[in-house]
């Protein structure tokens, strides 16, 4: 599968039993089959947050502003969720097979850090993602609130305490 933000081959992980494809070396997103959010609802807050520490190139960063095919499907281009610049983040879904292309740099570039401004930064990111982007989607859509219970699945699989923030 190709990266569909950078092009970039995707390289399959299995982190604690779920298999996500990165794109490793590149961009750095991640992309989860729709198969694999049902076994992430099983794991502990932040279980996946490893998988925010791959290799990177510097510098790579693409933000989307043409349509882009599914990496799993080819054909069918994928829907943005939500987009956010100030936390270096983006998730897109295929209407199709129902993987999500998650971007979360923003997240990545917290969980580096230690001590207190990992945590202070940690919770403004995460109720920004929680209370703001997938509050915000349209969840009288039943196919829109379906996929913001499992953007937040995902996002809980990647994030330490975003339990916390869960509504």
């Amino acid at each position: 599968m190709k990266c569909p933000a950078c092009d970039n081959n995707l390289t399959e992980i299995n982190a604690t039993g779920i298999k996500i494809n990165v794109c490793k070396g590149s961009c750095g997103g991640l992309w989860v089959k729709n198969t694999q959010i049902k076994k992430i609802d099983r794991l502990k807050s932040g279980t996946g947050s490893e998988l925010l520490l791959i290799e990177k190139a510097a510098g790579v960063k693409i933000y989307r502003d043409a349509e882009h095919p599914c990496p799993q499907c080819k054909t069918t281009l994928l829907y943005r969720h939500f987009f956010s610049k100030q936390y270096d983040t983006e998730v897109n879904q295929c209407s199709k097979c129902g993987g999500f292309w998650i971007d979360a740099g923003g997240l990545a570039n917290i969980i580096k850090l230690s001590g207190e401004k990992k945590n202070v930064l940690l919770k403004k990111y995460n109720s920004a993602i929680i209370n703001q982007k997938i509050s915000g989607m349209n969840l009288a859509n039943q196919d829109i609130a379906e996929a913001a219970n499992s953007i937040t699945k995902i996002f809980m699989f990647l994030s330490p305490e975003l339990e916390t923030f869960r509504k």
